[in-house]
């Protein structure tokens, strides 16, 4: 997989990002853009996240041949589930995933996979502050009155500094999948 392919998977995801967080600053007050915003930054985190996947589906070893996974992480990987039909066929179905951990199982097989050390920050402020803007987008997403869809000030900081993270975050991934890609060259 080639990081131009990466970069097509990612390219729509950062543009909705990029025009909500525009759009947010030149109207902070506006609850509006912020939940745009919001949405647009899950829409990024959760998409980077299938893409990541793909990538650890596609990228080869050194030897170049298809890293190995168990089928369990394939199933993951691809977010998909599987059972039997009445008549024998296998029905295949879609998986939800918790995004939490869906995040952690993405970049422990990042780390397997690329032999990195990616610290994907469990545990950390910046996982914690990851919990609370989850938290806000449920609340704008499955709103039970009118408050819901209320943004606070400090949830829309919040909501920010995640996006900081999560970038920094790709960024890293970015750099493994490179210098995996270039120790392959080397063999």
């Amino acid at each position: 997989m080639k990081v131009g392919d990466i970069k097509k998977g990612l390219e729509p995801l950062l543009d909705d990002a990029f025009e909500s967080e525009e759009l947010l600053s030149k109207n902070r007050n506006s609850q509006f853009y912020r939940r745009v915003y919001i949405r647009s930054l899950f829409a990024y985190v959760e998409g980077s996240i299938w893409v990541m996947k793909q990538v650890c589906l596609k990228a080869k070893s050194i030897d170049g041949i298809q890293r190995k996974i168990n089928i369990s992480e394939y199933s993951i990987l691809t977010e998909e589930s599987y059972e039997l039909k009445g008549n024998g066929d296998i029905k295949t179905g879609s998986k939800a995933i918790n995004i939490l951990d869906n995040i952690k199982f993405t970049f422990k097989t990042i780390n397997k996979l690329f032999n990195g050390n990616l610290d994907f920050g469990v545990g950390s402020t910046n996982w914690e502050k990851l919990i609370i803007a989850k938290n806000v987008r449920n609340r704008i997403t499955h709103p039970k009155n009118e408050k819901d869809m209320i943004i606070s000030d400090d949830e829309i900081l919040i909501c920010e500094e995640v996006c900081s993270w999560f970038n920094i975050l790709i960024h890293d991934c970015f750099n493994l999948f490179i210098e995996s890609g270039n120790r392959i060259k080397k063999q």
